[in-house]
């Protein structure tokens, strides 16, 4: 137990270590920037972009409502109105307290049904892992149509680049297809499994979108780096919401391959997207799926 403590703190200060890093960068690229964001006046039609992006990004957080509710229905009987208000009650809780309360969040939302303790937490623990296997999956089909020879990466990350470039792909794709396996394998992972991955195509897309819309041209890099960017956010302990993580993610690659001034702007537009849609999420569960939980129970 004092080991799995001391591993789970390590790991803890780690992340915490390296956001620290990431909200350092950002901060020194948002002084560098800072006169050609504070001249961005956007237009109502820019505007009017923006919200609907948000309100898709919104939209598609309900393929990981469904996702979870065939994780859940793999354990017990749970009606939709019950798993999908226990995700959109919970959502806005990745920024507080943390990365992962609105994870625990949802199973203890559903505690007093059909489901125990135990089914719930196991439940939790396959939408842990089956989120991120999602977005790997899709990075391994997306990698091989990018332009390797001419995609630039930050001097940190250069090992990526080419001929590195062929090793990332290939671990792409060995993790990719043990995630597959293990969906065929695993009883009822395979819906929430396509569920994940459809979200994250939606994910990059709605980045896509925002990029175009402030001026970086290659929207297929934008919606892959915007991939990993979540990615990285959901693996850093300790980080709420990917926040700081994500952008300093999307900043150095987006900026090392022509995005300059664009690329922060961009990565912080698109926080304030996920927000929104985050919100919105919340919001349409409350309105819609909202009974009094005695009513249900």
């Amino acid at each position: 137990m004092n080991t799995r403590r001391l591993l789970s703190r390590g790991a803890r200060l780690a992340g915490f270590a390296i956001l620290a890093a990431a909200l350092w960068f950002l901060g020194r690229e948002l002084v560098r920037h800072w006169p050609s964001l504070a001249a961005w006046r956007p237009d109502p039609a820019s505007l009017a972009a923006i919200g609907l992006l948000a309100l898709a990004y919104g939209g598609l957080l309900f393929l990981l409502a469904e996702a979870w509710h065939r994780i859940v229905a793999g354990f017990g009987a749970e009606p939709r109105r019950r798993t999908y208000l226990s995700f959109t009650a919970t959502q806005i809780a990745r920024y507080l307290p943390g990365n992962v309360a609105h994870l625990l969040g949802r199973a203890l939302w559903l505690r007093g049904g059909p489901l125990g303790d135990g089914a719930l937490a196991r439940a939790t623990a396959i939408e842990v892992a089956v989120t991120p296997a999602g977005a790997v999956l899709v990075l391994a089909l997306a990698l091989p149509l990018l332009p390797m020879e001419r995609l630039q990466l930050p001097g940190w990350a250069s090992g990526l680049a080419p001929p590195g470039g062929a090793l990332a792909l290939g671990a792409f794709a060995v993790i990719g297809l043990g995630a597959a396996l293990a969906a065929r394998r695993t009883r009822g992972i395979a819906g929430p499994l396509l569920l994940a991955m459809s979200f994250m195509v939606g994910l990059g897309a709605v980045f896509a979108g925002v990029a175009v819309l402030l001026g970086f041209a290659d929207p297929l890099l934008a919606g892959f780096v915007a991939v990993i960017a979540w990615l990285v956010g959901y693996l850093t302990p300790g980080a709420p919401g990917g926040l700081g993580m994500r952008e300093a993610v999307l900043v150095a690659v987006l900026g090392a391959n022509g995005g300059g001034d664009g690329a922060l702007l961009a990565a912080l537009v698109f926080r304030i997207v996920t927000i929104l849609g985050d919100l919105a999420c919340f919001l349409v569960g409350w309105q819609v799926l909202w009974t009094p939980r005695a009513s249900t129970e």
